[in-house]
């Protein structure tokens, strides 16, 4: 029985932030916009997937920060949208 209420609590500790609001930003918002704002780039990455119809599609995440603010911008089959998570 303890060991059933520490999986439950421990899951919902690690469950408590999965379902935060993220602010999108305004549409339009580029990389270069935002680094010459002032946020510098920290990480990309590359991603691929496959859609339901069978063609593959390639994107990459790039992660600005600026002081202690977060900003992620995803580039996709010609389409950039920036959050912050």
């Amino acid at each position: 029985m303890k060991k059933l209420l520490g999986i439950v609590v421990l899951g919902l500790l690690l469950s408590g932030n999965a379902y935060a609001e993220m602010e999108s930003l305004p549409e339009g918002t580029t990389v270069n916009q935002l680094i010459k704002d002032g946020y510098k780039l920290i990480d990309t990455d590359s991603v691929a997937w496959s859609d339901n119809d069978g063609y593959g599609s390639v994107g990459t995440f790039y992660h600005l920060m600026k002081r202690n603010e977060l900003v992620t911008c995803g580039v996709g089959n010609g389409k950039v949208s920036c959050w912050k998570p």
